[in-house]
């Protein structure tokens, strides 16, 4: 396997963040139908979205999205900003081979150079060991309510 290739999505990635996201739901690979592409471009272009596709010779196998938050201004100084990644995902075939950990570094390397204040995301019980070892730490002044 050669090495991947991270990369900002764009719009003409989203169909293949389509199929990413439907074999990551289904279980299976598939070519993603029009309704459900139209769909990822709807969602895509909702909300202040940036995200990440890993390619493999050509392929896309992963992919991480995430929202930029912007906080109400103060007087004096700019709003803050963060990140609250949403969505880390490699396809199972390419997994352990250390494109999740070039995802978040991505996401990181960019949030950054946009001076955001922080990140944010909902780890799975298998991704904490790599979001430690990326310097994220469990957060305790954080409340929600699930409705």
């Amino acid at each position: 396997m050669n090495s991947p290739q991270i990369a900002p999505i764009t719009d003409a990635d989203l169909p293949d963040v389509a199929r990413l996201r439907e074999h990551w739901t289904s279980g299976e690979p598939a070519g993603p139908d029009a309704d459900f592409v139209a769909g990822i471009r709807q969602w895509w272009a909702s909300e202040n979205r940036v995200g990440w596709l890993a390619r493999v010779d050509g392929d896309a196998v992963g992919m991480a999205n995430a929202a930029v938050f912007t906080r109400m201004p103060v007087p004096g100084r700019p709003p803050a900003r963060w990140l609250y990644v949403a969505n880390v995902w490699v396809d199972p075939y390419h997994r352990r081979q250390g494109i999740g950990r070039a995802l978040m570094a991505a996401a990181i390397d960019w949030a950054r150079s946009e001076e955001m204040v922080r990140i944010v995301l909902a780890p799975s019980e298998m991704s904490i060991p790599l979001y430690a070892s990326l310097g994220l730490r469990p957060a305790t002044d954080l409340m929600r309510l699930d409705l």
